[in-house]
This record gives structure tokens, C-alpha cells and sequence, in this order.
């Protein structure tokens, strides 16, 4: 999945807030999220959701497969989606420097 540089790239705001979405969702205290704890998080603040995506997102960011996201899997998964929305955002190269000029 990501590693630590990922984690190391994030603003500490950024750290803060993924710190207290994970604390919402995990709603026992356990330190681990589990579908029904997304679930009802998502519930409580009247977001629709299908069964169905909520399992595939828990199974995305539980990188050991245990059936529960620990606070590390959800930092890094946070990160990584952190990362790659930074990089789509990114200005792109203008396609007319990369073309060889036109002879007339």
C-alpha cells in the first residue's frame, strides 16, 4: 500500500483532521474502524451509502486483511488518496512544448 513517505508529505492540519475523522468513525474506542462502525458514522450524519461500498472501502484500506482498519492502514490510505488527488490537481505540461515546430 503506501509507505511512511507518503505519511511524512502531510501537513500537520492534514494529520489533525484524518486523526479526528478517523476518531468519529471509530465509534468503541477500539482503534480500529469496522464496516459497521463507517456505517453508522455515515448514518448518523445522513450520508447514503450502499452495503456494498462501505465493505469494498474497509477492504481497500485493510491492507492485512483482518477485517478492521487500524489507525496506520487508515493514515496511509488517507495519504495515498491525499497524494493522488495532489497529483491530478497538478498543472500539466503544455502539449504544444513537447511537439516538434511546423516548417511552412
Amino acid at each position: 500500500m503506501a509507505s511512511g513517505s507518503i505519511l511524512r508529505k502531510l501537513k500537520p492540519s492534514q494529520v489533525v483532521e484524518m486523526t479526528k475523522s478517523f476518531m468519529e468513525f471509530d465509534t468503541n474506542d477500539n482503534g480500529s474502524i469496522t464496516a459497521e462502525e463507517m456505517k453508522e458514522c455515515l448514518h448518523r450524519s445522513n450520508v447514503a451509502y450502499k452495503d456494498a461500498e462501505v465493505n469494498a472501502v474497509i477492504s481497500n484500506m485493510d491492507s492485512n486483511q483482518d477485517g478492521t482498519v487500524s489507525y496506520e492502514e487508515y493514515m496511509k490510505f488517507m495519504a495515498a488518496m491525499n497524494s493522488e488527488q495532489s497529483n491530478q490537481n497538478l498543472p500539466r505540461q503544455s502539449s504544444k512544448a513537447n511537439q516538434p515546430s511546423k516548417k511552412n
